[in-house]
């Protein structure tokens, strides 16, 4: 099991590293750009991309607590229960506030006239929702395994 979690805990700091990297990446393109323009869309984009990042990395921190209390075999106790409320409602904050991707998206789609961009932007920002909707069961999951553990425990 130690070593299940040890993985588990390496995956979520690539996951820290890959955003910490992307959000780099974007700064740096942002704010060393030729043209300099700042509009409405890349504003939205930029602040966006911040919140994200916040939201990401905090989602994470969640994720990393719960992993480390199931890798001390307190998977199915109330401290639990918490952990994952909050690592649902990051995920919910970061995919509205990834929604803001889209006034860019849209506006590339229209300079190269690719409205395919367009529903590739969608489909991006879909995948955080999936995401939430799946964080959903997964605290149900865990409410109604406590429950079943309280259960156990009277009934013995």
């Amino acid at each position: 099991m130690k070593m299940k979690t040890n993985f588990f805990k390496g995956v979520i700091l690539l996951f820290v590293i890959s955003i910490l990297f992307l959000v780099f990446l974007v700064g740096t393109q942002i704010f060393t750009a030729e043209n300099g323009r700042w509009d409405f869309a890349l504003g939205i984009f930029v602040i966006a991309v911040f919140f994200t990042a916040i939201f990401g990395l905090a989602a994470l921190f969640k994720l990393y607590q719960a992993v480390k209390l199931i890798g001390d075999n307190q998977a199915f106790s109330t401290n639990i229960l918490p952990i994952i409320h909050k690592l649902r409602k990051f995920i919910l904050w970061m995919a509205c506030s990834f929604c803001g991707i889209l006034p860019l998206v849209y506006e590339a789609a229209q300079v190269g006239e690719a409205p395919g961009l367009v529903i590739l932007g969608l489909i991006l920002v879909s995948l955080p929702f999936a995401l939430f909707i799946f964080a959903l069961i997964v605290e149900e999951l865990f409410k109604q395994a406590v429950d079943l553990q309280k259960e156990q425990e009277l009934t013995v």
